[in-house]
């Protein structure tokens, strides 16, 4: 495979693997806010959509039609320098647009996406894709977290997956098969290098690598008590 292949078939599967993780939700599943630390599964469909709209196709396709204009202040999250934004408590707030429309969104994007990443790319432009892609994959972490809230405040208590389409593994947090995490550890005081060394992506808050003093912990018996 050639690295252009190898990127769009990543892009892809980053991509596919957001909508499948909402494909167990029903379509009210994916408005309500319960609180404002939680997002909208809807919200989070469109803002990864929104990243890759503002800060690839805008910028590197000539003639590339933004899917809506107002898009931009409802789905941006805290890029300051693209402009006003919606607040972050308010997301839940907005019944339109539908997530059929966010669905059309994400395929508008998609598609212009894939005809760029078809074609070599710049290093500046691949390394935004990358940046995407990893901002796309942690919130799939946020939105497993924020579905969990939203299903689990739910007076009802639905299933968030009973048929097991999508493809999170709900059981494996239950069923006994993950060790306890109880166990008192003993650390040795020493200093260690942290932060990213080398090759490969790393968002900047990892780096620069640098030395850090760890002081020795050794629990006594009492701590089982």
């Amino acid at each position: 495979m050639t690295p252009e292949d190898i990127r769009l078939t990543r892009y892809v599967s980053v991509r596919s693997r957001s909508e499948r993780l909402c494909a167990p939700l029903s379509a009210e599943d994916h408005v309500p806010q319960p609180v404002s630390d939680v997002s909208p599964p809807k919200w989070h469909l469109a803002h990864t959509t929104w990243f890759f709209e503002t800060f690839v196709l805008a910028l590197q396709q000539p003639g590339y039609r933004l899917f809506h204009p107002l898009y931009g202040y409802l789905f941006n999250s805290y890029y300051e320098s693209e402009g006003a934004h919606l607040a972050r408590p308010q997301r839940g707030s907005l019944s339109r647009p539908t997530v059929a429309e966010v669905m059309a969104y994400r395929a508008h994007v998609d598609e212009s996406m894939r005809r760029m990443l078809k074609e070599p790319l710049e290093p500046a432009v691949a390394a935004l894709v990358e940046l995407g892609m990893q901002h796309e994959q942690q919130h799939q972490e946020l939105l497993i977290t924020d579905i969990k809230y939203i299903l689990g405040h739910n007076p009802l208590h639905p299933a968030y997956d009973p048929l097991g389409i999508g493809p999170q593994d709900v059981t494996a947090e239950h069923d006994g098969t993950c060790p306890p995490l109880d166990d008192w550890l003993s650390v040795e005081g020493q200093t260690i290098r942290i932060g990213h060394q080398g090759p490969g992506f790393a968002f900047d808050n990892e780096s620069p690598s640098h030395l850090a003093l760890i002081q020795g912990r050794h629990p006594c018996g009492a701590c089982h008590q």
